[in-house]
């Protein structure tokens, strides 16, 4: 029932490299801009722009993907053809005047054996062993990120 998105996975990719090396190729990325255009454009509204960019593109594949899927569907349904509706399916008078038989019942328990459901149980959506390693992930990040920014600023 669900299906996997493809095409799209790409965008969140290019985000999370941009924020890695926005700091090195930003700046002169906008003194360049500013140079061309001949307004100042800072950093940040480059960096801004780019993300909008970015959704932009994200919206728009998603769109035309839907509308791609929505016309596959209809492409995929079947129309009939005049033969087929000219022929008409032949009864006999023993088919048109047939009952039905009744439903079958559902077997009767005595009230005072009746039992209920179990309390419902709790499953996680999350596997806590991936949770656990991915908090001392974090934690051993935050670690080496703090040491590293201890030994380098002055």
């Amino acid at each position: 029932m669900e299906e996997r998105r493809r095409g799209s996975g790409w965008l969140g990719w290019l985000v999370f490299i941009l924020f890695i090396i926005a700091p090195s190729i930003l700046p002169p990325l906008a003194r360049w801009l500013s140079q061309q255009i001949g307004k100042p454009i800072s950093t940040a509204e480059l960096l801004i722009a780019i993300i909008v960019l970015i959704m932009v593109i994200s919206i728009g594949s998603s769109l035309f993907g839907a509308l791609r899927r929505a016309s596959e569907s209809r492409d995929s349904l079947s129309v009939p053809k005049p033969d087929d509706l000219s022929r008409i399916p032949t009864l006999t008078p023993e088919d048109v005047f047939r009952v039905p038989p009744p439903p079958p019942e559902p077997p009767r328990v005595p009230l005072s054996k009746t039992q209920l459901p179990g309390a419902p149980r709790f499953e996680p959506i999350i596997d806590p062993r991936i949770l656990l390693i991915g908090i001392l992930g974090l934690i051993l990040m935050l670690f080496t990120f703090g040491v590293l920014f201890l030994l380098f600023n002055p």
